[in-house]
């Protein structure tokens, strides 16, 4: 059984505190840099304070799970917690299904019902959320996010911090760019460039960020 500390007390902090202990882990207590939340309690777990509070974890064999929404920040705070000399803790949902070939990074989250296909690799930091499959040889990279009941085909590359909406499709094949968005419900049937925004049915750039 592990000690992980949720650095992040939202609603994606809900969803991975209970895939923690789903999973038979054991959830300390939160992390969040708003200052109202500090003394507060979630799920029953107090909220330490923000990341002042990393320092008070070293040495204690705590891992801290990375419950941010927001590709960037997820990585700028992921980076924060490896400084102060703790380690990032990877969810996996019992629920899930990995194949065994699959290669996965440091700090991923594969959340209930998700399904991550043969050979697929995925970078540190990704998310594949509540419901969404990630098919046979596709790429993720790191920090990249795949909403929940978003489906991806095999061997589509998705870029660092990219993001792929709630119940969107990529056929087969596809490259999403880094740090694009791909919009809910969109059909990715073309290749996305990095820094857009791309929304509909079939999916098209629609602004450049």
């Amino acid at each position: 059984m592990m000690d992980i500390v949720v650095y992040g007390s939202g609603g994606h902090g809900k969803v991975l505190a209970d895939a923690v202990a789903c999973a038979g882990d054991r959830v300390v207590g939160f992390l969040d840099d708003d200052a109202s939340h500090k003394s507060r309690t979630v799920m029953g777990h107090p909220v330490l304070g923000g990341a002042e509070g990393l320092a008070t974890l070293h040495g204690k064999g705590v891992r801290v799970a990375v419950a941010i929404g927001d590709n960037t920040t997820r990585r700028r705070v992921a980076a924060r917690v490896v400084e102060a000399g703790l380690e990032v803790a990877s969810v996996v949902h019992p629920s899930a299904v990995i194949a065994r070939s699959a290669r996965l990074g440091t700090g991923v989250q594969i959340l209930a019902k998700a399904v991550v296909g043969p050979e697929a690799h995925l970078g540190d930091g990704v998310i594949v959320n509540t419901g969404a499959t990630v098919d046979h040889d596709c790429v993720l990279g790191a920090y990249s996010q795949v909403n929940p009941g978003a489906h991806i085909a095999g061997t589509v590359t998705v870029g660092e911090e990219a993001n792929v909406g709630t119940g969107a499709s990529v056929i087969q094949g596809m490259s999403i760019g880094a740090r694009a968005t791909v919009g809910a419900g969109a059909v990715v049937v073309d290749d996305i460039p990095p820094d857009v925004v791309a929304m509909g049915v079939p999916a098209r750039v629609t602004r450049h960020l």
